[in-house]
């Protein structure tokens, strides 16, 4: 018999297709932002079903959810390891969040630099629902968790806050914007015992000098005009932009019973940071829920991957599944690890990972 729920969120994936579609066809330098935000329309509109699902289509089942990224790339086979953990897998679909964090934005490189992000991720949409829509849902998580518990101003409070308390005497982001505007700022008011935990880019090195990092991050970072961005704007939008996201992340796992796959470094360094943070000091402030759980299987995937990639299997996606059918992945991984309150260390992770990454060869 079909779940009804199954069939309606099915339908919900198929009216989103057709939506894509039509904004794809779209030429670039014609689509509006105001027309891309049919996107939010939709999603709002479709926000009760999103709920359901989890309420009761992925109730008691590890759902991991593929997201602080920008695009899932389907020609990318290092993602595979993405469905080898879990029984249920959604893509965050991240235009609705692209859509809320450009409001009020001037920069027109960067707005011009979103408008390119998100239209290439209309297209790596429309090929995830077309190719592999079996194996893989799209919704918009993060922003169906603000939609539900309409808690935005919240949390970007939250993300003020411990920006703020990364410096030894300023107390909101207004006055942070007053006194730190060049490199000299930024060193005068950051509190030393909260450096090394600040991280700009993958292979960041703390013990630089502030000045090296931002001109090393803002070289491989274009999406930023630093001619017209002081230093201390520049450091805002990248540390409070990650701290933003990884509430997001806590958030989501929170209200859904998620388990987040996050494939970049710097993302995982900070959902890591910040849980730990959030889960003792302002869980109850949030209405966080506990996410211990959650946050151990986060390690584990992000393990997986970096591991995962580092091999060549010529398998197809529908191979690989029935591989780890057949050997019982999932649930070795967790019963050879022996989950005790997330502790184990990293190396005892990659072990076990490797091992039974050598029965798919």
């Amino acid at each position: 018999m079909n779940n009804p729920l199954l069939e309606e969120l099915k339908l919900v994936q198929k009216d989103y297709l057709s939506l894509l579609k039509e904004l794809d066809k779209i030429p670039q330098n014609e689509i509006s932002l105001a027309t891309i935000d049919s996107i939010n329309v939709f999603w709002y509109e479709n926000r009760n079903i999103v709920k359901l699902v989890f309420e009761y289509l992925f109730k008691g089942r590890d759902t991991y959810c593929f997201s602080a990224a920008t695009i899932f790339d389907v020609d990318d086979r290092n993602q595979d390891s993405f469905f080898l953990l879990g029984d249920y897998h959604v893509f965050d679909d991240p235009i609705p969040s692209y859509l809320n964090t450009i409001v009020g934005i001037t920069d027109k490189i960067y707005l011009g630099k979103m408008k390119t992000i998100i239209a290439d991720t209309i297209k790596d949409n429309i090929r995830i629902l077309e190719e592999i829509g079996n194996n893989l849902i799209i919704l918009p998580m993060r922003y169906s968790s603000v939609i539900l518990n309409q808690h935005f101003d919240d949390l970007n409070e939250v993300a003020e806050s411990l920006f703020c308390n990364l410096f030894t005497n300023l107390s909101n982001i207004e006055e942070y914007k007053r006194k730190v505007v060049t490199i000299n700022d930024l060193v005068k008011h950051l509190d030393d015992d909260n450096s090394e935990f600040i991280l700009l880019y993958d292979g960041d090195n703390p013990s630089e000098p502030w000045e090296y990092r931002l001109k090393k991050y803002e070289e491989e970072n274009d999406h930023f005009d630093s001619k017209t961005l002081s230093s201390g704007d520049v450091f805002f939008l990248i540390v409070y932009g990650n701290f933003r996201q990884a509430i997001a992340l806590i958030d989501m796992a929170s209200t859904f019973g998620v388990i987040p796959f996050i494939r970049s470094f710097i993302p995982f360094h900070y959902y890591i940071l910040l849980t730990t943070t959030l889960e003792y000091n302002l869980k109850s402030e949030l209405g966080f829920i506990e996410v211990k759980d959650s946050l151990w299987k986060t390690k584990v995937s992000y393990f997986l991957y970096r591991e995962f990639r580092k091999r060549e299997f010529n398998l197809s996606l529908d191979d690989l599944l029935q591989k780890a059918i057949d050997i019982d992945f999932k649930t070795k991984v967790f019963t050879e690890l022996k989950y005790i309150n997330g502790e184990q260390e990293i190396p005892a992770i990659v072990n076990v990972v490797n091992k039974l990454l050598d029965q798919f060869e």
